[in-house]
């Protein structure tokens, strides 16, 4: 049981981070894009690493610069629930700093309460 809460506070945590880097752009987000961003930041989401890597963080600028609608940033919340549902060991502070480890601001607290659907 506390595993599972723990992985569904992992699951909000990550969806909170990627409503938080999403930002500007005209493009529509795809799962698979979404993945394909998020893939290489495993590391530093688990604790494996110390710092995200080049890759990680050329995935969270591209995910930044991916969507402008509020629609964009649902789907990619969405698609983010899938990602973090493969991860059980998702590490809360280091989804927080990632944006700041990557050069991206956001202007939106990054927090496991964070609404996704606003």
């Amino acid at each position: 049981m506390e595993m599972t809460k723990r992985g569904v506070a992992c699951v909000l945590l990550l969806l909170a981070v990627a409503c938080a880097i999403i930002g500007p752009g005209q493009a529509q987000v795809s799962c698979s894009a979404v993945d394909s961003a998020m893939g290489p930041c495993a590391q530093y989401l688990t604790g494996q690493a110390t710092a995200p890597s080049a890759d990680c963080c050329n995935g969270v600028r591209s995910l930044h610069s991916a969507a402008s609608s509020t629609q964009a940033r649902r789907d990619t919340c969405e698609c983010l629930r899938q990602v973090a549902a493969r991860y059980s060991n998702l590490r809360d502070e280091a989804a927080q700093a990632l944006p700041e480890q990557c050069g991206v601001s956001v202007s939106i607290p990054i927090s496991r309460n964070t609404d996704c659907s606003r």
